[in-house]
């Protein structure tokens, strides 16, 4: 009997020991913004005799979706499900340079692309020891590509006295398509890393995500050799307990 008194104590540390390392499941609903933009390099063999320049910068979007958390101590695995629209800001010119002359031909084009993507993230977060809810988190992520609009403004001008431009600005808009014959892939892969802060369900995460996959299949038709994602993330979660 007293050898039992003398094990029960040990039962009971291992147990409580036990209990608070056990996994706790939460459901969340996330949303956010992105400061999105393509890293690039330009394919400059388009058509001859026609000098080609562009420059990418950064647009406003948005995102929205679900995460599931599995959290042990201090670590928590958080995959995710959400619309993320991603894309960019282009600008172009091409001057051709009339022969025999001095004079330009001149084409100047403005396209904003917003690229829409279903993403699914595989976030690993780490919780820093002696802080009140600092984090850590990286991952990796897969995309799909279901849609999006490219807007575009293009003028046309020449400096020659004797000529005129027929149509001098221009505006349409296109639906971006995906596959492997057209300038867009059909999927888009990369890692996600950054800080969090987390305070009882709300957590608050400030990321980088780097895209891997080349979004440009046809580099005569996107006048761009290759390009990928990169995605500047503000988001805010809150989660619900599922045990």
């Amino acid at each position: 009997m007293r050898h039992c008194f003398h094990v029960l104590p040990v039962v009971l540390l291992l147990t409580a020991s036990a209990a608070s390392a056990q996994t706790t499941y939460r459901l969340g609903v996330r949303v956010g913004g992105n400061l999105a933009t393509t890293s690039f390099k330009n394919y400059s063999e388009i058509i001859p005799d026609v000098k080609n320049s562009q420059t990418f910068s950064s647009i406003f979007a948005g995102q929205v979706g679900v995460v599931f958390e599995a959290e042990r101590g201090r670590f928590a695995f958080q995959p995710a499900l959400l619309f993320s629209q991603k894309g960019t800001l282009r600008k172009q010119l091409s001057t051709y340079t009339v022969a025999g002359t001095s004079y330009e031909i001149r084409r100047e084009g403005e396209t904003t692309m917003r690229y829409n993507w279903i993403e699914m993230p595989l976030n690993f977060t780490y919780t820093l020891p002696g802080t009140t809810g600092l984090q850590v988190f990286a991952g990796p992520y897969a995309a799909v590509g279901v849609g999006g609009r490219a807007v575009s403004e293009v003028t046309n001008s020449t400096n020659d006295p004797n000529q005129s431009v027929a149509v001098p600005t221009q505006r349409y808009t296109n639906k971006i398509e995906y596959g492997s014959s057209n300038a867009s892939p059909r999927f888009d892969a990369g890692v996600n890393f950054g800080l969090g802060y987390r305070k009882g369900p709300v957590q608050l995460q400030a990321g980088y995500g780097l895209g891997v996959i080349n979004l440009y299949n046809n580099r005569v038709q996107s006048g761009v050799e290759n390009g990928a994602n990169r995605v500047f993330q503000l988001t805010g979660t809150y989660f619900l307990p599922l045990n």
